[in-house]
């Protein structure tokens, strides 16, 4: 299920270029999002350690040639722990530990609060919100999050949860093979703690039932708490973890 799921996410976020390398795909999307601006090395992971230096060394001119840093990200699969290892002695640092939770479909409570607007392209208004929501301050990150939601191209949509004239929370989701993923989920500072990223999630799920998924997925910081909480009360329950390998300096 890992490998289906790792394929999913690219789907889901898809970088704006992506090179294929003896079985990994190396990511760049201007920087923004260690998603979409990292080497995923789903395939391919079982060189020898001077194989898999080669190609480190290759990937990382690539991100050169960028003006950026190379980041891997790497799960806990068995197949990537001695590439974990060996990134780690090439002064790769390890950061943004993630967990990713999934549910079934079968069962699942009816929201209580079903104000909201769903569209199948993120809207003006979609965007606006998420970015004042998550925090996305600066034009070329906001643009960039836009040419990657433009990408998408399996199934996706994208809800605004509003109570009265103030919209409140936000998120997307994305169909692929029988499960939903749940992206960029978010509520306003000022309406936090008060039940209403639990009704966006409810009206997801429904969402995601009525196109015909029967499995739900999302990826959660693994120390927010507060969200781990929050999607554990939803039913979700972790299946396995991810980070990444980053240098802070470009590699010349």
């Amino acid at each position: 299920m890992q490998l289906m799921v790792e394929e999913m996410m690219m789907n889901a976020w898809p970088a704006l270029r992506t090179v294929v390398y003896d079985g990994w795909l190396v990511q760049f999307s201007d920087g923004y999002s260690k998603r979409a601006n990292a080497v995923y090395p789903m395939y391919g992971a079982q060189h020898k350690a001077e194989e898999s230096a080669r190609k480190i060394a290759a990937v990382e001119r690539m991100y050169a040639d960028q003006g950026q840093a190379a980041i891997f990200k790497v799960t806990d699969a068995p197949v990537l722990l001695k590439l974990d290892e060996l990134l780690s002695t090439h002064g790769y640092r390890k950061d943004g530990l993630t967990a990713i939770m999934t549910r079934q479909l079968d069962v699942s409570p009816e929201p209580t609060l079903q104000t909201v607007e769903m569209s199948v392209r993120p809207t003006h208004r979609w965007l606006a919100n998420y970015a004042a929501m998550a925090g996305v301050s600066d034009t070329a990150s906001k643009n960039t999050m836009k040419l990657i939601l433009d990408r998408i191209v399996q199934p996706a949509c994208y809800f605004t949860l509003y109570e009265g004239d103030r919209d409140v929370a936000c998120g997307s989701a994305v169909l692929d093979r029988g499960y939903v993923g749940i992206y960029e989920v978010a509520t306003d500072p000022a309406y936090r703690n008060q039940g209403y990223g639990e009704q966006l999630l409810l009206n997801v799920l429904k969402w995601a039932r009525l196109n015909g998924a029967s499995h739900a997925y999302l990826s959660v910081v693994a120390d927010n708490a507060p969200a781990v909480r929050l999607y554990e009360k939803v039913g979700f329950t972790e299946q396995y973890r991810y980070w990444y390998r980053m240098k802070d300096v470009v590699c010349k």
